[in-house]
């Protein structure tokens, strides 16, 4: 393993300049936002990519204007192992979630024609009573869905397959994933991949059409994406379902990158992020969303409502606009940016555009690492991080002091316990400042408006309360929020954990007491045991669950209804074994200490199964 990896950093170091393809300028006399020449443009990459090997196993890169390609190059490999170097044209990458602009594009040609009303309830677009976890009679808007506004907490069921013949068609999976709506729509925003999905559907639903055959027609096809695909298991496009097989992905440990295999899992909700191509293909797409010759739409006016502001924040006589219909908003030096990024099992991607310059970068990558940011950063400038100046006024009081927690993490259902590990403190450092688990420093800027920054980025947040009194700071497409009761919630998770490792301890002392036979019988010895099995095999089955959580991104229902009937027994046996403690006392058997002790025990370790929903598998 350890000549392998040798050999693999090795060969990335020789292949970075060779596998980088320049595509001529298309105006030398032209420049980027930042000040380099389109002619000068594609030896700045290459010169990146030389210096930095350790910054991606390989990647992809393109730039192009509303004229067509400035440069394209392709840079590592996409597979050590088998030595397949990338290159611009022959190599394809994971979209990842940069997929979900084509929902909204897609969108936004129905809007054109008239066929959908971007403030209409979507459930009259799908079939009768598809959802059953809705928990108010709001409408969900579309524009709920590109705001990732509908109040969907993450699913407990599996999104993605692993294997072909597990892959169930689009509708079938949501309502098979369906997550429980636990905010009222337009309350804040928590990033969805189902949401993104739904409004996929729609698409599909309104067309009569699969969606990955309407993006065929009304995308692909006519921009000339010949080396794409949609669906799930690529399979709608020969040409990429062929080379995905063979791409490898690495992760950097630190002092090199180790190859994790081929990570090739199936996104069932596939238009949230199932898009795999070539950088090329991918920037025709970019450079038709900043083409004047507007091939995307019939009307030049719907593509400037597209990139429209639906989320914006205001602070003084300033405005910062957060998303566009879907797309996100990013900020340089030189340039104001839109577009999205990605990340599935086997990559990452990036994709933004300046529509004032006419602009656009696009990369991918088989992997995480810097050259995403670096090739935004040599078109656009340094991103923007300092923070804005504060406005002047008389503000509400308003303390952010305590505990939040992400309002996209799984606060419902059987795995509820892991988002817990989520949660953060918030404490107060000076007046309108806080600091947000050393992490994070926010600041206050207005009345309604604070900033959340940290060493390379800043984010503006917009604060709300809502009626019950939870707090909520609403970060572009994510929102933190101190809802009561966590401080309860982390006290349990903390003594859930103790008291399985306590158990652990005290079974394997049992163990040697009993190897050694120095180990004396007491009342109710047999139930006391068996609940401290209980206990470890309760704390198991969540591990397992988290084991089983990232290449399934959730769980299947047979993993998770059989988890909860295991919990369930656990939890019996740990109600037994109160009872025998009871019992001991009321006899006045010796060794009261020990009674009262397995007591509290127990009835924390129930009171955290119940709290964190364990047993709970149905609706969730």
């Amino acid at each position: 393993m350890a000549k392998t990896i040798s050999r693999m950093i090795a060969a990335m170091t020789a292949v970075t300049v060779l596998a980088g393809v320049s595509v001529p300028s298309l105006a030398s006399e032209n420049e980027t936002p930042s000040g380099i020449s389109y002619e000068d443009l594609g030896s700045r990459i290459e010169e990146w990519a030389e210096e930095h090997p350790d910054g991606y196993p390989s990647f992809a890169v393109a730039v192009v204007d509303g004229d067509g390609l400035i440069y394209s190059g392709a840079f590592g490999c996409t597979n050590y192992e088998e030595g397949i170097e990338a290159t611009p044209d022959n190599s394809v990458y994971e979209w990842g979630s940069c997929s979900k602009t084509m929902i909204w594009v897609s969108v936004m040609q129905l809007w054109e024609q008239g066929l959908i009303d971007l403030n209409e309830d979507i459930r009259n677009y799908l079939p009768e009573g598809f959802f059953h976890n809705l928990r108010y009679d709001d409408p969900i808007t579309m524009l709920n869905l590109m705001n990732h506004e509908a109040g969907w907490c993450e699913s407990t069921w599996a999104f993605q397959a692993t294997t072909e013949e597990g892959i169930m068609e689009l509708g079938d999976v949501l309502q098979y994933s369906e997550p429980v709506q636990i905010y009222r729509p337009g309350e804040m925003s928590s990033y969805s991949n189902y949401g993104a999905a739904v409004a996929g559907y729609v698409v599909e639903c309104i067309t009569g059409q699969p969606y990955w055959e309407y993006v065929h027609e009304n995308i692909f096809e006519p921009l000339g994406m010949e080396h794409t695909s949609i669906k799930p298991a690529h399979d709608d496009c020969q040409w990429v379902y062929e080379r995905r097989q063979t791409n490898h992905t690495y992760m950097y440990t630190g002092c090199e990158w180790s190859c994790t295999g081929d990570q090739l899992v199936y996104i069932m909700p596939y238009p949230a992020g199932a898009a795999c191509g070539s950088i090329e293909d991918m920037a025709l797409y970019c450079q038709a969303l900043i083409s004047d010759e507007n091939p995307l739409f019939e009307r030049e006016e719907t593509r400037d409502e597209l990139f429209s502001a639906t989320m914006a924040y205001e602070y003084g006589d300033e405005t910062y606009v957060a998303g566009c219909h879907g797309f996100w908003t990013e900020y340089y030096e030189y340039a104001d940016t839109i577009g999205h990024n990605g990340g599935t099992n086997g990559g990452s991607a990036n994709l933004e555009f300046d529509l004032e310059d006419g602009i656009g970068v696009v990369t991918l990558m088989n992997g995480s690492g810097a050259a995403h940011q670096a090739m935004l950063e040599l078109v656009f400038g340094t991103a923007v991080t300092e923070i804005p100046e504060a406005a002047s006024g008389d503000w509400s009081e308003a303390d952010l002091s305590g505990l939040c927690i992400s309002a996209r993490s799984w606060r419902h259902g059987p795995v509820r316990f892991i988002s817990t590990l989520g949660i953060m403190p918030i404490t107060a450092t000076a007046e309108d400042e806080y600091d947000v688990a050393g992490i994070y420093t926010i600041t206050r800027l207005d009345e309604d408006t604070y900033c959340i920054s940290d060493d390379e980025s800043v984010m503006l947040a917009d604060y709300r309360v809502l009626d019950d009194g939870t707090q909520v700071l609403n970060i572009g497409s994510a929102a933190y929020v101190t809802e009561k009761g966590l401080i309860g919630e982390l006290f349990l998770m903390g003594s859930y954990i103790v008291i399985a490792a306590v158990a652990a301890i005290l079974l394997i002392i049992k163990l040697i007491k009993k190897l050694l036979k120095k180990l004396k019988p007491y009342e109710g010895a047999v139930f006391i045991t068996a609940a401290q099995i209980a206990k470890l095999v309760s704390f198991g089955v969540i591990v397992c669950w988290a084991g089983v959580m990232t290449p399934q991104y959730g769980l299947y229902k047979w993993q998770g209804i059989s988890g909860c009937l295991i919990h369930m027994v656990c939890f019996a046996l740990c109600g037994v074994s109160v009872g025998a403690s009871v019992k001991a006392l009321a006899g006045g058997q010796k060794g009261k200490a020990r009674y009262i002790i397995n007591i509290i025990g127990n009835l924390l370790f129930m009171s955290a199964m119940i709290v964190f929903e364990l047993m709970k598998f149905w609706g969730v």
